[in-house]
Order: structure tokens, then sequence, then C-alpha cells
């Protein structure tokens, strides 16, 4: 998860200066997907493996809405132009998005085929 919220936090500097931010705001805009990113090593908290998935959705969701709140917060109240903080909230909130999905999936592959391997256990994806 650090390693994504580094590769979030570059990613929201490289867009918000594409469009044109000078280099104060567009670091400024990279913290906060740092930060915000954080919320992402919430669900290493949770022990019981049923809620686990819930937690982790959960932490998605409260990323994504902290973040374009601070966005918000950022444009309306802030001296912040709209344009390149809109653009590096979605694209660090969408780097985070998308590889937490790839983790996820693959996990729940990994999952499913240890099941599949052990006799008497059943898949999912048997009804």
């Amino acid at each position: 998860m650090l390693a994504t919220s580094l590769l979030a936090s570059a990613g929201a500097f490289a867009a918000a200066r594409a469009v044109g931010s000078p280099t104060t705001p567009a670091l400024q805009i990279s913290g906060l997907i740092f930060a915000v990113s954080l919320l992402g090593l919430l669900p290493v908290l949770v022990r019981s493996a049923e809620t686990f998935g819930l937690a982790v959705l959960g932490a998605s969701v409260a990323r994504l809405l902290l973040a374009m709140f601070a966005a918000l917060v950022l444009t309306q109240v802030g001296s912040f132009e709209a344009r390149p903080v809109w653009l590096g909230v979605v694209t660090g909130a969408g780097l985070m998005l998308l590889v937490e999905s790839v983790a996820a999936i693959t996990i729940l592959l990994s999952i499913e085929r240890k099941k599949a391997g052990h006799p008497g256990a059943e898949s999912s994806s048997t009804c």
C-alpha cells in the first residue's frame, strides 16, 4: 500500500503539472493524495476474514470521499485553480483504485485456486 500511495501521489503531481499548475500547489495536491491513500491501511486492523472485504470497500469509499471533499475545499475556499486540483485528485484516486482492484482480484483468484485444489472445498463459482 505504501508503494501504491507513492505511485498515486506521483501520478497526481504529474497530472497537476501537466495542465499548468505551479510546483507548490502540485506538491500540495500530491501530499493530499498521499495522506488520504493511507486510509487504505485501515483494513489491516480487521481480524475477521468475513468482514475484511467490507473494510476494504469502506476504506476505498472513505478515501475517495475525503479526497473529493479536500479538492472541493481547495478550489472553493483556497485560492487553487480548479482544473489542476481536480485532475490531480482524480488521477491519484484512480491509480489507487486501479492498483487496489488488481490486487483484490489477484488475491481472490489465489484463494479460489487453493479452494479448488483441496477436495471437498466449494468454489464460489459453483452453485
